[in-house]
């Protein structure tokens, strides 16, 4: 074999490799968005584990979050495999920016309404173990903002229903504006121990800027909160602990204002 042939054949090789390293880094391709009339609904969401695996996907001025959510029904997010995934290396098989993990394990994340339905959902996912469906889109400013300061109030696409049911409590915010923020769902990423049973002793654990209240108030009548009433446009906060509220009194979305 002749220098000149050995050189071309080392290039093809290389080549070969480069070629299968590309294809074997890109396994998962997304495709967000809403597929028409899919959608899902849980009955049993009251203190339902859950994570959200959120990508930024997209090139300027077009790039968004991706919020992917294990909360339907054919989904779930084994704690093992969840935390297994590496952010980074997810990020470069997605052809991500970035790669959000919600919460960051080990932690969970348990939701508090009584039921929930996602309108308008799109695909089904398997990142690597934890299977997840597309559900929501955010810019990445409003997410920066609402991940780097707590109690900063932040924006999100969604096209959802909660139903709290009469005779539950509800956890709320009142921030100075006067806006009433209904607790979500709440995470173990800072206090490892809380509990749907320790939400009794929020109060304690929070630490409210300036003119917040937090209030514990049971239902005399179910409480809805529907985004499809105000386009899709669901208004959020998060605590000092990582839990995360919807806003009532911004638009439509609430069926009354606890």
């Amino acid at each position: 074999m002749t220098r000149k042939t050995a050189v071309a054949s080392f290039a093809i090789i290389v080549g070969a490799v480069l070629f299968t390293m590309v294809v074997s880094a890109q396994q998962i391709t997304l495709k967000p968005g809403a597929i028409p009339g899919r959608e899902f609904h849980r009955t049993n969401a009251r203190d339902f584990a859950y994570c959200e695996i959120a990508p930024v996907l997209g090139t300027p001025p077009n790039v968004m979050v991706q919020f992917y959510t294990s909360s339907g029904p054919g989904d779930h997010c084994p704690l093992n495999e969840m935390a297994a995934i590496d952010p980074k290396k997810l990020a470069a098989e997605l052809g991500a920016e970035f790669v959000y993990m919600n919460p960051t394990p080990p932690a969970r994340r348990h939701w508090v309404m009584d039921q929930l339905w996602f309108y308008n959902v799109g695909e089904t996912v398997n990142f690597h173990g934890v299977q997840a469906t597309w559900a929501a889109s955010m810019s990445p400013e409003l997410m920066k903002g609402v991940l780097e300061g707590d109690f900063v109030p932040g924006e999100i696409h969604r096209d959802c229903q909660y139903l709290y049911a009469k005779g539950r409590r509800v956890f709320l915010l009142h921030s100075p504006d006067g806006k009433t923020w209904v607790l979500l769902s709440y995470s173990t990423e800072v206090d490892t121990d809380l509990s749907l049973d320790q939400l009794s002793n929020l109060a304690s654990k929070l630490k409210l800027p300036a003119g917040f209240k937090f209030e514990i108030k049971p239902l005399t009548r179910d409480l809805r909160i529907d985004a499809r009433k105000a386009n899709g446009l669901a208004h959020i906060i998060r605590d000092n602990l990582h839990d995360i509220y919807q806003g009532c009194g911004f638009d439509a979305a609430c069926s009354y204002i606890p």
